[in-house]
């Protein structure tokens, strides 16, 4: 099996995405764990399907709101790479929590695979968000 570097950059903000109360030993080991359950799950290595999922789950655009006179617009701007890969591990995290299961880490790993079968709450999180960017694109000139 192949066991991912120990510093590996989407591995560690994972893993600080997941801390709660200081205790990043802990959210070391449900990454792992989650590591653990992708593969017996799937059988192959889990890195690939992690960083995959993650990418697909991550969104391009973000809306900001915008005031034109009496009016709120919505703004579409574009993400960094950084940004992109925080919000689709936000999105991944908070659809995890309606999956079925009693632990994180297999919530997680279980969301994740559906990530990539594209049943998952991420997704659809994602593409509504890409179509409402795309229906408010004319007021890309109104921002300063």
């Amino acid at each position: 099996m192949f066991i991912p570097p120990a510093n590996d950059p989407l591995l560690d903000y994972l893993t600080s995405a997941l801390l709660t109360n200081g205790h990043r030993a802990k959210a070391a080991r449900l990454v792992s764990r989650t590591l653990l359950h992708i593969h017996t799950s799937t059988r192959a290595p889990p890195m690939p399907i992690v960083r995959e999922a993650f990418l697909a789950a991550s969104p391009a655009v973000k809306l900001g709101s915008h005031k034109y006179g009496t009016k709120s617009l919505q703004v579409p701007y574009a993400l960094t790479e950084k940004q992109r890969i925080h919000a689709g591990v936000k999105a991944v995290l908070a659809a995890s929590e309606s999956r079925p299961g009693k632990s994180v880490d297999i919530r997680l790993a279980r969301e994740l695979i559906g990530v990539l079968q594209g049943e998952s709450k991420a997704i659809v999180e994602k593409e509504r968000l890409h179509k409402l960017a795309m229906v408010n694109r004319g007021n890309i000139g109104l921002r300063r």
